[in-house]
């Protein structure tokens, strides 16, 4: 197989930000009078549901802006002041000499992104970033963002690999035709790890992985 891209999911692969989400996200249907556990948001992550398709099922569709200006506000906030690499991430994207170019491809919106970049240089790994913002409301597992970002790179999708940590990623590499990689973390669900084509434990071992693939 000739790997000629490598495209990255980025919440919950490269930086821990899953934890500051679910809080953000928590703590704003709570101050609305919708008290959720955290496995309600883990389902909800999981599925890849939307905060509008959420809000309608418990008649807050009328208060959506208003809701998701406070739940982005305190978002963006904890970002800004906590998010991390993941260790493994930083190990590679400090070591990564590979000449083929990368992508970034994320479900987060752009404000998300930059409140991130505020502590997470994630120029090290890449340059280019396609986040929501550029491929809504075509978000995964539709491979509208990953087809984006192969066309960006000039190389066909054949060609590409897509590491992400959620069934969804799996499936949107699929649909692309790409060749799919899991990275097992805490989020990731049991069906995840049924579906993907690869699973790696730590980007660590993604060198060795793809060395078996050429």
């Amino acid at each position: 197989m000739k790997i000629e891209a490598f495209l990255f999911d980025l919440d919950g692969t490269l930086v821990n930000s899953i934890p500051l989400y679910r809080h953000a996200y928590l703590q704003t249907l709570r101050a609305f009078g919708l008290a959720l556990t955290q496995q309600d948001f883990e389902k909800i992550y999981r599925e890849n549901r939307k905060l509008t398709n959420v809000l309608a099922r418990f008649g807050l569709s009328h208060r959506d802006a208003e809701i998701r200006e406070y739940r982005n506000e305190l978002y963006t906030r904890a970002l800004s002041a906590q998010v991390t690499w993941f260790e493994d991430a930083k190990s590679f994207a400090d070591s990564f000499d590979d000449p083929a170019p990368c992508a970034i491809v994320t479900g987060s919106w752009r404000s998300y992104v930059d409140a991130i970049e505020k502590r997470v240089d994630l120029s090290l790994l890449s340059s280019m970033v396609i986040t929501a913002d550029e491929y809504m409301p075509d978000g995964k597992p539709h491979p509208r963002s990953l087809l984006l970002a192969a066309e960006r790179l000039d190389v066909a999708p054949e060609r590409c690999i897509y590491v992400g940590d959620q069934d969804f990623d799996i499936h949107a590499a699929r649909a692309a035709g790409m060749t799919d990689i899991l990275i097992r973390r805490e989020h990731t669900p049991p069906q995840a790890c049924e579906s993907a084509s690869h699973i790696i434990q730590s980007l660590e071992e993604l060198p060795a992985l793809l060395a078996q693939m050429r």
